[in-house]
C-alpha cells in the first residue's frame, strides 16, 4: 500500500512538472513577453495571472494524479492484459479528458472532441505498441539468459 502512496504523489509531481516545462515552452515558442499556464481562453477566466496559474497546477497535479493511477491497473495480475489495457485506456481516457476541457486544451465541441479523441487513442495505441515491444525484446533477452 505504501508504493501506491509513492507512486501516487510521485505522479502527481510529474504531472506539475511537465505541465510547468511544456507552459515555459510553450510561452517561448510563441514569443511571449510573460510567462502563462495555458492557451487564452483558459488565462481570460482569471482576474490575476496568479490564479491561473494556481488553477494550471492543481489540474497538472491531477493529470499526473490520473496517468499514476491508471498504471496501478497494471499491478493487477489475476487480470488478463487485454482487461487490464481496457481499464488502463478508459482510466486515462475518461480522467485526463475532463481536465483538458478544463484546462481550455480544446474547445468544447463535437468536431474538437472527436479530433481529440482521435489524437489520444492513436498516442495510446503507439505508446502502447512500443511498450509491447520493449517487454517482448526484454523476455527475450531473459530468455537467452535461461539458456546459458
Amino acid at each position: 500500500m505504501k508504493k501506491c502512496h509513492l507512486l501516487l504523489i510521485n505522479g502527481i509531481a510529474l504531472g506539475e512538472l511537465f505541465g510547468l516545462v511544456f507552459s515555459l515552452f510553450f510561452s517561448y515558442l510563441y514569443g511571449l513577453n510573460d510567462y502563462v499556464p495555458s492557451v487564452p481562453t483558459f488565462t481570460d477566466h482569471f482576474t490575476r495571472p496568479l490564479n491561473a496559474v494556481l488553477v494550471s497546477v492543481i489540474l497538472w497535479g491531477l493529470m499526473g494524479l490520473v496517468f499514476s493511477a491508471g498504471a496501478l491497473v497494471f499491478k493487477v495480475n489475476y487480470w488478463t492484459l487485454r482487461k487490464r489495457t481496457i481499464v488502463n485506456f478508459a482510466v486515462y481516457y475518461c480522467g485526463f479528458t475532463p481536465l483538458a476541457i478544463l484546462a481550455g486544451w480544446f474547445p468544447l465541441n463535437v468536431t474538437n472532441w472527436l479530433f481529440f479523441t482521435g489524437i489520444f487513442v492513436l498516442v495510446y495505441v503507439l505508446m502502447w505498441m512500443i511498450n509491447m515491444y520493449l517487454v517482448k525484446r526484454e523476455i527475450k533477452r531473459i530468455n537467452q539468459k535461461i539458456k546459458k
